[in-house]
Formats: C-alpha cells, sequence, structure tokens
C-alpha cells in the first residue's frame, strides 16, 4: 500500500458523504450547512466567507455568510432571496473576486479593509474558489486560516474539487426545482384549458324536435382536440324553417395545441357569414379560414350535418371524418353514411366540399364518433374498430342514452386498464 492510499480513501470517502448529505438538502439553510460541514471535514476549524456577486457591476458583492471564530454564522440570510442583503465594494475580498479564478493567498492584510478589518484580522491565510453554474445563489467559497496554519497548494486543489462538487450538485437541484416549478405551472394553465374547453359545449344539449340526443366527450389528456356542437341556423331573416347544424370534427394531435385548433374552428363556425347555412358551405368557410391561417401545419377532420326537424332531412358533408352509421328502426344492423367525403380542413384552400342527403325515420338512430373511438387499443394492441363500434350498435335498442353509456362501456372494457391514446367524442341522435 502507498503512503498515499489512506489520504486517497479519507478523500473519496468525504467526496461520497458531501455528496449524499447535498442530495438530501432540501432548504437553503440545510444546503448552507451541509456546506459548511463538507468545508470543516476537510480543513478542520477555519473562517469562512460565502458571497454573491450575481447581477452585480464587476467588484461589488453581497456577504451571504460570514463564520470567523467562535462566532457562528450570521442569521436569517437567505441566500435565494438576495435583495435585503447589502452591497459592498473595494477592499480585500474585491481583490480577491476581480480574478475569477481559484487562487491562494497568504500574508493577507486586512487593517485598511472597510468591512473586515475587525472580524478578520486575525487569518493572513486564504483560499477562494469561485462556483460555476447560472442558478446558484452563491458566487465565491472563501476560507481562511491564520498563522502559524497556512493553506498550502494540496489545499486549493481540494476545495476546487468541491466547490466544483457542490455548483454541479446545486445547479442540478435548482434546474429540476424550476423543472418542477414549470411542471406545476403548465399543468394548472393546461387543466385550466381543457375546463375553458369544456365550457364551450353545448350544455344542456339542445330541445331539437323531434330528436333524442346522447354525447360522451373524453380527452387524452387535461385539453383535448375534440368537439361537438349543435347551432341553430336561419338562411335569411324572414327564413321560418327550423334547421340545425351539427358539427363534430377532430383537430390533429392532442393536448392544448389541438384544443386551441378545435376553438378557433368552433368560433369560425358559429361566426360564419349570413346566408352560408349549407353543410358544404360552411365546410367552405371553414377550411379557408384554417388554410389561411395554418397553425402549426395542424389539420381538422370534421362532419358537418344540417337536420330539418319538420322533414327529418339531414344534408351532410365530410372532410376526412369517420362516417356517422345509421340503424334503421326495424333493423339490428347498422351502416355507414358514407357517400360523400373529401380531405380534412386546413390542406387545401381549393377544395370543394359535396353533398348528400337522407331521410330518417321514426326510430332511427345515427350514432358520430371520432377516430379515438376507433382506435382505442387492447393489451395486446388490437384496436376497437369498426366491427367493434358496429357490434355495440347492433345490440342495443336504438335510444341514444343507451347506444353512448354501452359504447364507452365497452371502449373501456376493450382497454382493459390501457391509457387511451387519444381524444374519444360520441353523439348520438335518435328520431322519437
Amino acid at each position: 500500500m502507498s503512503p498515499d492510499e489512506p489520504s486517497t480513501n479519507a478523500r473519496i470517502a468525504g467526496l461520497t458523504r458531501l455528496t449524499r448529505e447535498l442530495q438530501q438538502s432540501r432548504t437553503p439553510s440545510q444546503t448552507l450547512r451541509t456546506i459548511r460541514q463538507g468545508l470543516a471535514d476537510m480543513h478542520g476549524p477555519t473562517a469562512s466567507l460565502m458571497l454573491s456577486t450575481r447581477g452585480l457591476p464587476e467588484g461589488e458583492y453581497r456577504v451571504i455568510e460570514l463564520q470567523a471564530g467562535d462566532a457562528g454564522p450570521l442569521e436569517g440570510a437567505d441566500p435565494w432571496a438576495q435583495g435585503d442583503l447589502p452591497i459592498h465594494q473595494g477592499g480585500v475580498i474585491a481583490k480577491i473576486i476581480k480574478t475569477h479564478e481559484p487562487q491562494i493567498l497568504q500574508g493577507v492584510d486586512w487593517s485598511a479593509d472597510p468591512f473586515f478589518h475587525d472580524s478578520l484580522s486575525r487569518y493572513d491565510s486564504v483560499v477562494a474558489v469561485p462556483l460555476a453554474g447560472n442558478h446558484l445563489p452563491m458566487s465565491w467559497v472563501i476560507l481562511l486560516r491564520q498563522n502559524p496554519s497556512f493553506f498550502t497548494a494540496s489545499d486549493l486543489e481540494e476545495s476546487a474539487l468541491r466547490v466544483a462538487l457542490i455548483s454541479s450538485l446545486l445547479e442540478s437541484q435548482m434546474l429540476m426545482e424550476e423543472v418542477a416549478d414549470a411542471h406545476v405551472l403548465i399543468d394548472r394553465e393546461v387543466r385550466r384549458v381543457g375546463q375553458i374547453q369544456r365550457e364551450l359545449l353545448p350544455d344542456p344539449l339542445p330541445q331539437i324536435p323531434g330528436l333524442q340526443i346522447a354525447a360522451s366527450y373524453e380527452t387524452f389528456g387535461e385539453a383535448g382536440g375534440d368537439l361537438y356542437d349543435f347551432i341553430p341556423l336561419r338562411a335569411a331573416p324572414s327564413d321560418e324553417r327550423e334547421r340545425w347544424a351539427l358539427f363534430i370534427g377532430d383537430a390533429s394531435g392532442h393536448g392544448p395545441s389541438a384544443a386551441v385548433v378545435i376553438a378557433i374552428v368552433q368560433a369560425l363556425l358559429h361566426s360564419h357569414p349570413p346566408g352560408v347555412t349549407s353543410p358544404a358551405a360552411l365546410m367552405q368557410h371553414l377550411n379557408e379560414h384554417l388554410c389561411r391561417r395554418p397553425i402549426d401545419s395542424s389539420f381538422v377532420t370534421a362532419f358537418v350535418g344540417v337536420y330539418e326537424p319538420s322533414s327529418r332531412r339531414l344534408t351532410f358533408a365530410c372532410a376526412g371524418h369517420p362516417p356517422p352509421l345509421l340503424k334503421g328502426a326495424m333493423s339490428r344492423a347498422a351502416r355507414c353514411i358514407n357517400s360523400v367525403s373529401g380531405y380534412p380542413l386546413g390542406i387545401d384552400t381549393q377544395q370543394t366540399f359535396q353533398e348528400a342527403s337522407i331521410d330518417l325515420d321514426r326510430g332511427d338512430t345515427l350514432l358520430f364518433y371520432t377516430d379515438g373511438i376507433l382506435e382505442a387499443r387492447d393489451q395486446s394492441g388490437a384496436m376497437f374498430g369498426i366491427d367493434g363500434i358496429e357490434a355495440v350498435v347492433r345490440r342495443c335498442s336504438g335510444a341514444s342514452h343507451e347506444i353512448v353509456q354501452t359504447m364507452r362501456q365497452a371502449v373501456t372494457a376493450h382497454e382493459n386498464g390501457r391509457r387511451a391514446t387519444d381524444d374519444q367524442t360520441l353523439v348520438a341522435l335518435n328520431v322519437i
């Protein structure tokens, strides 16, 4: 065993202990106490100064902590809130911090120092080490001894190593705290976006003559990109016919960005120009505005239907959205209404939209849904799919609330605890 090994082992043990204790520190006072103890373990009893130069002109500094002789450290100084600490300049310390480098000084004379001529007059050997990092409250650690226990070059090397370790750990802690605070803020804002989004949904659902309506809205996160809405229409002020626009849509992506896009779509839908009341014209209105204001390459799939209660006729247009299912009053089977479709909104400003119409009978049910229902996956990755949707519709009576509730239960059972990967929206209309 070489003569250096015992001291090396002690050095490693000290660094390990300091690392562990710094990682366990949770408050500024705990951190300072840990640093003091680590320095005392290395050098024995010494005087110490902790300084901050953050945000100050060259040569100016704040004393975060001073510990000298039998006197304990200054109390009440929170290094993370330095606004109340006085600013100093000049003297021995100003000369030390001017170099921005670790240094060792011998024979230091404090007699002419304006601040420390009394408290540090006994200490003529100094080791000063700057702390790296942009998030730390301390900028310098300064250790002081009195004759004849002068610091050595080895002491400077060891101090620089420990201070570098302290800087790295504290910087990591501060960054982690900032990230955690940012996550809390983002989560709060996302929850608020989700609350606002839900407030935009029709609640209560409108009373449309001859229809029983039910809906379900589940987002992938706190906020989502799905939307359904019902809007009363008038082709002209003199038009006394009651007509309703039904909209269901899905913005690409997830979360707040998709929620913003779909909120824009809803605002455009409600502010459509007078006379723009046919499904194709409404689609054209939405598409032109979304193409004119592209938002991060987002697009929106949509289905717009216009329903006339007096004739029970539904005229509709589709923009890349899953087609609704129609369950007849006298049939257990369901069929897709997919006679017209086009590109999603926000892709091609020249796109035109086709319309089709169906006449509904009493007892008929229409089920609208977003692709989060189709793409719900089980533990093996298999999708719920159109077969799963049709199977649920076949075994239901046709009542809108029954279909929505049964579909939600079936999708949840299919996922079997697996988290949904997309927003999931259902709207059912039953002609009563």
